[in-house]
């Protein structure tokens, strides 16, 4: 009993090895996604009327996980159903509303953003036996290797503003989870499309605004970020998880700043210093999603009987 339980296992094991055709492999493909586990912003779409009063105030859901992916992946099967990956792609989001206040009257005020991010996903992968179509499963560990947030807001009327904020990430990670379908043209190429469910919350590092431009009315062009008032803590944001005396933040900044984030609460009084960053509780970015994708894949390696 014992050497026959011996036999079947060896046998078992030697046809994982029997007839592999590809042991290495590369592809590429691109794809594009949508927001899925939205949050719901603290900012608003506020409208007015033409008596320029606040008519509905509307709840803005969403997040950051939109967008274009454009990928590079290379792997090595070790047995017909059991290999690994390693994915780097490119992520470039779509921009999201992030809040307005518009009317038929008025200053209107626009803001929204999207992310840019470079991704490395090592994976494991569990496929079917070789036929003309395939099925796959692919799950892997998410590392946003470099990349930022930004944050675009514009107010115009009688005179114009831009404004561009870009926002760093802590180191984070997330996951991804993929099925899909192969079709084999023969052993060596085959053409792939899957979808992909991405999770994965980006928590703030730091924020710097990178331009601030004001137009009058008569078309002067005036760098805010260049004028000898210009204050550093109304430029840089370095955040905290948690705030203390010693952070450089104070209750009185959002009456002295016009433009200070209606989604950002503070309720303490640190030491306040106008030349340097402010320091501003650290916030999380949704980049959640849904994707699908449409790629080539090259398989290489020795078959083996």
């Amino acid at each position: 009993m014992k050497n026959t339980l011996i036999i079947v296992s060896l046998l078992f094991i030697a046809s994982f090895f029997s007839d592999i055709t590809a042991q290495g492999f590369i592809r590429g493909g691109a794809g594009a996604g949508f927001n899925t586990n939205q949050d719901a912003f603290t900012t608003y779409d506020l409208s007015r009327d033409s008596s320029d009063i606040i008519i509905s105030q509307a709840t803005i859901f969403g997040g950051f996980g939109q967008g274009a992916r454009f990928s590079l992946a290379g792997g090595y099967m070790f047995t017909p159903f059991f290999g690994i990956e390693l994915e780097i792609y490119y992520f470039q989001g779509f921009k999201q509303n992030y809040g307005s206040n518009t009317g038929p009257t008025g200053d209107q005020y626009n803001r929204k953003g999207y992310s840019y991010q470079v991704r490395g996903l090592p994976s494991l992968i569990v496929q079917a036996p070789y036929a003309k179509f395939q099925p796959y499963a692919r799950f892997g560990v998410l590392i946003p290797v470099f990349g930022k947030t930004i944050i675009e807001e514009s107010w115009t009327g009688v005179t114009s503003r831009e404004k561009q904020t870009d926002v760093d990430g802590k180191f984070s990670v997330g996951f991804e989870a993929s099925m899909g379908l192969q079709y084999n043209i023969n052993e060596k190429i085959g053409i792939y499309f899957n979808a992909t469910y991405t999770g994965l919350r980006i928590r703030s590092d730091k924020a710097t605004v990178v331009k601030d431009n004001l137009t009058a009315a008569d078309g002067t062009v005036t760098d805010n970020l260049n004028q000898p008032t210009s204050l550093t803590i109304a430029q840089q944001i370095v955040f905290q998880d948690e705030l203390t005396s010693e952070s450089n933040i104070n209750t009185s900044l959002p009456a002295f700043f016009s433009d200070f984030p209606k989604d950002i609460r503070i309720e303490i009084d640190g030491t306040l210093d106008l030349l340097k960053p402010a320091n501003f509780p650290t916030q999380t970015s949704n980049f959640n999603s849904l994707s699908f994708s449409l790629g080539l894949k090259y398989n290489f390696g020795k078959k083996e009987s």
